[in-house]
């Protein structure tokens, strides 16, 4: 019997104490965490604003000269508990202090925005067709975009990096028909009040000259020469290099294997105004030149040429001649040097004969013959082609 009083009165004391703990459990209180001082993080000079913490206070103040604050206003995380502040209307020409304050910690943390680079310069070298950048401060890298186009490329200061060889040619593209580019130097974002990073640089608008006209080239298909002046180059394609030309250079001297005697093979040209110290390389001129033809037969029994000799003069019959199918002669005194590029060439279009004076066509003078070059004409029935190879005899009366 005692044993049972004693285990109703353990029950009893167990249910009192439990009790207690449920009717004091909402008396306990988790307890807040305790406001800091406020805390400046990352500025971002591209999207105008500024992190700033509030650390528990309840409200954020700022200002500008530490008598009058505002308080902050802005979209905030509840994450981090950050707030976003607008820094576009801050100046851009000098450098501005920002103070900050909670409502329940009063310390002051404050931030020193930079002013825009300004002084940055950039020119176009036109001949080596680079830019020349001034006054960049310590940056590493610049940005461009064209006039219409609001996307900014970065690109590296080094002269081995890839963006920057890559740029170059893109410059070198642009001066086909030139181009209007607008560069500065990027923003370095900030991290906080020790490391505030830079602002993007002032804009400066470069105009890409475009590369003067190529110049006009006329083949003489008669003296195999082209019209070039010194102040052109041509490209050599086995040396890869241009070289300058000289006045009226010969088909021989620029593209020898054109012609029949070194082994008739076409040949494409590339010529332009050579670079000055003023003035870059124009644009590029391309010729296509091809293979010289063989020299016409000659002979008593030949399809092309034939000849003979009545009453003291010469007779020449152009067998196959036409006003497709043109033929020229000269005649070369002995004594006199030929030279095709200076010769006198006599026209034949038709199959009649052709009689010469022995005052004309002296005793052991030459007569050459050839296929007379022609010019691609507008409707592009008439090929391109050079005068062929020469043949010729010595007159015999």
């Amino acid at each position: 019997m005692m044993i049972q009083k004693k285990i109703k009165s353990q029950i009893r004391l167990f249910v009192l104490l439990l009790l207690f703990l449920i009717l004091s459990f909402p008396a306990i209180k988790v307890r807040a965490a305790e406001p800091t001082a406020i805390t400046i993080g990352k500025i971002d000079y591209e999207a105008l604003n500024l992190q700033v913490y509030n650390n528990n206070n309840t409200i954020v103040y700022y200002s500008s000269d530490k008598k009058i604050w505002n308080e902050l206003e802005g979209k905030y995380n509840s994450t981090d508990q950050s707030i976003t502040m607008d820094i576009a209307w801050i100046t851009l020409t000098s450098d501005y202090t920002l103070y900050f304050k909670g409502d329940t910690i009063s310390t002051i943390a404050s931030i020193t925005l930079p002013s825009r680079n300004n002084l940055i310069k950039v020119s176009f070298d036109k001949v080596d067709g680079t830019l020349l950048f001034s006054n960049v401060e310590d940056s590493d890298t610049f940005e461009w975009r064209k006039t219409t186009d609001y996307h900014w490329s970065i690109v590296d200061f080094d002269d081995n990096s890839n963006s920057y060889k890559e740029f170059l040619i893109l410059i070198e593209s642009f001066r086909v028909k030139g181009a209007k580019l607008y560069l500065r130097i990027p923003q370095v974002t900030g991290t906080g009040p020790t490391k505030v990073g830079s602002r993007p640089s002032k804009e400066l608008s470069v105009t890409i000259s475009q590369r003067t006209n190529s110049p006009k080239i006329i083949v003489n298909t008669s003296s195999l020469t082209l019209n070039t002046t010194e102040k052109m180059e041509y490209y050599d394609v086995n040396s890869k290099n241009w070289i300058g030309c000289t006045k009226a250079m010969k088909v021989e001297d620029i593209a020898r294997n054109v012609l029949y005697k070194y082994g008739a093979i076409s040949a494409n040209l590339m010529l332009r105004y050579a670079e000055t110290e003023k003035a870059p390389y124009s644009k590029t001129a391309y010729i296509s030149l091809p293979g010289q033809a063989a020299a016409p037969k000659i002979g008593d029994n030949s399809v092309d040429v034939t000849y003979y000799y009545q009453n003291k003069k010469l007779v020449l019959m152009f067998n196959k001649a036409s006003a497709m199918n043109i033929y020229e002669y000269a005649v070369v005194k002995a004594g006199t040097i030929y030279n095709v590029s200076t010769i006198s060439w006599k026209t034949v279009n038709n199959a009649k004969a052709i009689t010469l004076s022995k005052a004309t066509a002296p005793e052991s003078c030459k007569i050459h013959v050839r296929f007379k070059g022609s010019n691609m004409d507008t409707n592009k029935t008439i090929p391109f082609a050079l005068s062929s190879e020469t043949n010729n005899f010595s007159v015999t009366y």
